[in-house]
């Protein structure tokens, strides 16, 4: 019963976390064509760490951050989660729409599948294969979407997910040496100060730096807290009682739809033929391999 428990505790959590990440595309889509994209990557994940340092000096559990066992997970999540993905997603949400960008994030099930199963942590089965093609299919459509060239920034996004199942597997492995607030702690702070060393080296500014962070603080301090703490908090709480794949599918499965009514409603992007049928296509290939993960959890339970 207990285990039962822990893991619908672990779904709904992961559940919550899904609905609030929904808006990081949408965020990620409009603040990136107000500022430079590294830039605001490294603002909202340096905002994150410092406001989860100032908790543990407060509660004082600051001392926890000193743990040399935790250290090699925390800087594989810091590197797979914050600072490659950062970098291409953020730099491809300020070239392509807020309605791509919400759904071409959801190749990272199709990568978490193809990573996992070359790493024996998944089964490869027919209904896998398939569910991957679907998306692959649907992805093509959205990335095409009738146009005659090709936007890079949806090819970034795409490449970006690809570094989150690796993430998560470090992170699953940090989660059983140190607790939550320092993972976040310390990968946010170290990820944010890599992100705005490359900002500052290599990012052209129209303006000062200082005037796009005062123009944009409202969305950096939204990303930072809203995203990068209490979202992430959410993630990891489900994830230390879940496996990876299905807290992935409950994530990355639920919040695309709700991004769709984000973008629509707030940045009045009007989805077009192609994206809808893209987006249809992906939903049943994600649905094939639910399918098979049920089919899989129902065996081992």
């Amino acid at each position: 019963m207990k285990h039962i428990s822990e893991e619908h505790k672990g779904e709904l959590l992961v559940g919550a976390e899904s609905t609030i990440y929904a808006l990081f595309p949408i965020i990620v889509a409009y603040t990136t064509k107000q500022m430079p994209p590294i830039l605001f990557a490294g603002m909202g994940t340096l905002v994150a760490g410092i406001s989860v340092t100032i908790y543990l000096l407060l509660t004082g559990k600051i001392k926890s951050i000193f743990n040399r066992e935790a250290i090699f997970p925390i800087l594989g999540v810091t590197l797979f989660i914050i600072i490659i993905p950062s970098i291409l997603i953020f730099t491809g949400g300020s070239l392509t729409s807020g309605i791509n960008t919400s759904i071409l994030l959801q190749s990272e099930i199709v990568f978490t599948f193809i990573i996992y199963s070359i790493l024996k942590y998944e089964e490869i089965t027919k209904l896998k294969i398939l569910g991957a093609i679907q998306v692959i299919i649907g992805t093509t459509l959205i990335v095409y979407n009738g146009a005659s060239g090709i936007n890079i920034g949806d090819f970034l996004i795409i490449a970006g997910t690809f570094f989150y199942p690796i993430g998560n597997i470090f992170a699953k492995k940090a989660l059983k040496k140190t607790t939550i607030p320092v993972i976040l702690a310390i990968r946010n702070i170290l990820g944010g100060i890599v992100l705005l060393t490359i900002s500052l080296t290599l990012e052209k500014f129209t303006k000062s730096p200082i005037i796009f962070i005062q123009n944009n603080i409202f969305f950096i301090l939204l990303s930072g807290i809203l995203v990068y703490w209490i979202s992430k908090s959410l993630w990891y709480a489900g994830l230390r009682r879940l496996d990876i794949s299905k807290a992935i599918l409950i994530s990355v499965g639920g919040y695309p739809a709700l991004s769709l009514l984000f973008a629509i409603v707030l940045l009045k992007e009007i989805p077009t033929l192609s994206q809808w049928i893209g987006f249809a296509v992906i939903c049943v290939g994600i649905f094939f391999i639910i399918k098979t993960q049920r089919s899989k959890n129902i065996a081992k339970d």
